[in-house]
């Protein structure tokens, strides 16, 4: 009777559901075991808790699960790690006015006027992504272009290299640059466009990012991140003001990448208790 009994248990075991279990199946699994060789997997058992329990390389165990999810052969890999970046200005550029594969300056202009309809309220039109090497007569924008598009606002577009940028005569006038400014060492000013040393004379006028601009760009940031996959960063040149939205959103349950800061400078370092990372997630 033992045995018969015994055998019953296991079986209605094996039928019920594995708690809250989710079975992933169907995928072409590619990892490196902890020998640090390539390993093909067809599925895995994730917890309730978010964590793998188990890798599967062959036919699975004869457990129901309480969810189950067909990848449909597609590839599933570990979560990748970016060793550098930059998190919030990734999420700045993507709330911003993007100019990238611009075909020519009219297009810019007419980019820059639909977000300008599409952003009443924006105080400074922000933007960046243009290449003029992209463009027909190849010609660096001017501010008289840009104004021909904004004239009511102070405009600044950065450059796709970083190393330059186009501001309007709104712009210039809210920095205090006129035509008699001279360009700093190592800076070059041609007519609306301020080239390396010389992109400070405006950038100090553009207002700094209130808590909550710094907190929606990392929330953007990391829905872009997540969505290729990228679930670490090493975020470089980290100030006091983005690793303290890192800590907000830490400590508020949305921070869903794991963040290595790296501060910018002696002074941020001396303003963190502890600098060498915050880790969530």
């Amino acid at each position: 009777m033992k045995r018969p009994l015994l055998l019953a248990l296991a079986a209605g075991l094996l039928a019920s559901p594995a708690l809250a279990d989710t079975w992933v199946k169907n995928i072409n699994g590619i990892q490196a075991d902890g020998h640090g060789q390539l390993q093909h997997f067809s599925g895995l058992v994730v917890g309730e808790d978010g964590k793998v329990r188990t890798i599967l390389t062959g036919p699975p165990p004869p457990i129901t699960y309480a969810h189950t999810i067909d990848g449909q052969g597609r590839t599933l890999l570990p979560g990748l790690i970016d060793a550098h970046g930059h998190v919030n200005d990734l999420g700045f550029a993507a709330l911003r006015l993007d100019l990238v594969g611009t075909a020519s300056l009219t297009e810019l202009q007419q980019r820059l006027r639909d977000y300008a309809a599409a952003h009443p309220d924006a105080k400074w039109i922000l933007g960046g992504g243009w290449n003029q090497e992209l463009w027909p007569n190849k010609n660096f924008p001017t501010a008289a272009d840009l104004d021909a598009a904004v004239p009511d606002r102070p405009v600044v577009l950065e450059r796709v290299d970083g190393h330059a940028i186009a501001v309007n005569s709104a712009a210039m006038k809210a920095a205090g640059v006129t035509a008699a400014t001279p360009a700093p060492h190592g800076g070059e000013i041609h007519d609306g466009v301020f080239v390396d040393n010389a992109i400070a004379l405006v950038g100090k006028a553009i207002p700094k990012p209130t808590d909550a601009d710094l907190d929606q760009a990392l929330a953007k940031a990391q829905e872009i991140l997540l969505a290729d996959g990228v679930t670490g960063v090493g975020s470089m040149s980290t100030s006091i003001a983005d690793w303290q939205a890192f800590r907000r959103a830490g400590e508020a349950g949305r921070l869903n990448v794991r963040l290595m800061a790296y501060l910018s400078g002696t002074q941020s370092m001396s303003a963190v208790p502890h600098p060498t990372a915050w880790l969530y997630g």
